[in-house]
């Protein structure tokens, strides 16, 4: 089976995600990591034809227009860091959102 190289792949553009749905907490609004890693991957599929093997988000985006959370992806023995950047907040409860995944994958201990 032929894969395809996330990091290669994902440098020249970056993809954009709508996600529906915050939960509250403390008056600021956030983006729980399951919700963050379920659309991101979903995302990469739709734009890559496959999605990663894991996607790791350890901490939840708040959202808020140019906040970041930096998530993990595996792809087959590699992984790679990724960054997911709030690019718009809508009213509606869906927010926009870009990725970008670092060109080199992360060391074996990272």
């Amino acid at each position: 089976m032929c894969r395809v190289r996330f990091a290669s792949v994902i440098l020249s553009a970056a993809v954009m995600v709508v996600v529906a749905g915050c939960s509250a907490h403390v008056d600021t609004r956030f983006v729980p990591t399951d919700e963050l890693e379920s659309e991101a991957s979903a995302a990469l599929e739709k734009e890559y034809g496959r999605a990663p093997d894991a996607m790791d988000c350890p901490d939840e985006l708040p959202v808020r227009v140019g906040a970041e959370v930096r998530c993990v992806l595996t792809d087959g023995d590699e992984r790679y860091g990724l960054t997911i950047t709030l690019t718009e907040k809508r009213g509606n409860g869906k927010n926009g959102f870009s990725i970008a995944v670092d060109e080199d994958p992360l060391d074996a201990g990272s």
